[in-house]
């Protein structure tokens, strides 16, 4: 792959699937520039003067779906067909709208509260097989999205035979944890866990042993394993 730049403030955020993309395709920071900024730098014109940026010799990529794209594509994580490219790409968008839904009841940096997380671990809509129940689109939680998502996906990995963007995907929704030496002074602890709680959410995946199996398999990767062994303090 063309060596490529990336451009992001100085935490995980919108780019760490971008470097969990490049650590399984076996490039880590040195194989390519792990930008990070407390101010935006020059050259975001492909995001609107924003970051994240993707820079490459021939062309920069802007918006995090597009650059999650272009690394997975460029690291062999699209799949083995154009069909399977689109599937690996409706599980980020049904990704995409879980945490829309999260937001939503939980705006970003904001403490889950106790009841907040009861709302969103234990409620809500529960169908999951059928034509989605159209009364209960108010209360679609985190049981509603994984039941839903459980039955889409195949039994070792999210589509397909091997790893794709879909199974990293889910693992940085599920499985993402930042540890205490990760951690800057002061870091609340919530900050570092999927959905606030880490045991809510592996207590919530008992139930699910397919979105389980993608993230397992994207945690067994050596790859991915020598990124968060070295990839240092994260602010956020």
């Amino acid at each position: 792959m063309s060596e490529i730049s990336l451009k992001y403030w100085g935490g995980r955020g919108l780019m760490e699937i971008p470097r969990m993309c490049l650590a399984i395709g076996g490039k880590f920071p040195g194989d390519y520039e792990d930008g990070r900024f407390s101010e935006p730098p020059a050259g975001l014109e492909a995001n609107l003067g924003r970051m994240p940026v993707c820079s490459t010799p021939v062309g920069s990529i802007g918006q995090s779906t597009a650059i999650n794209f272009y690394v997975a594509s460029e690291n062999g994580l699209m799949g083995s067909s154009v069909l399977e490219a689109a599937q690996i790409l409706a599980v980020t968008e049904h990704v995409k709208e879980l945490m829309a839904a999260w937001r939503s009841l939980v705006p970003y940096g904001t403490e889950p509260s106790a009841e907040k997380l009861e709302t969103w671990f234990k409620t809500g809509a529960e169908d999951s097989t059928g034509p989605a129940d159209g009364a209960n689109r108010s209360s679609r939680y985190l049981k509603w999205f994984c039941g839903r998502i459980e039955v889409s996906l195949g039994e070792k990995f999210a589509v397909g035979c091997k790893l794709s963007l879909a199974d990293v995907t889910l693992y940085n929704t599920f499985a993402e944890v930042l540890k205490k030496e990760e951690q800057p002074a002061d870091f609340a602890q919530w900050k570092a866990e999927p959905f606030g709680s880490l045991a809510f959410t592996q207590e919530l995946l008992a139930s699910y042993p397919k979105i389980s199996a993608s993230i397992s398999a994207v945690a067994a990767n050596p790859g991915v394993q020598r990124w968060l062994s070295t990839r240092g303090v994260q602010y956020f």
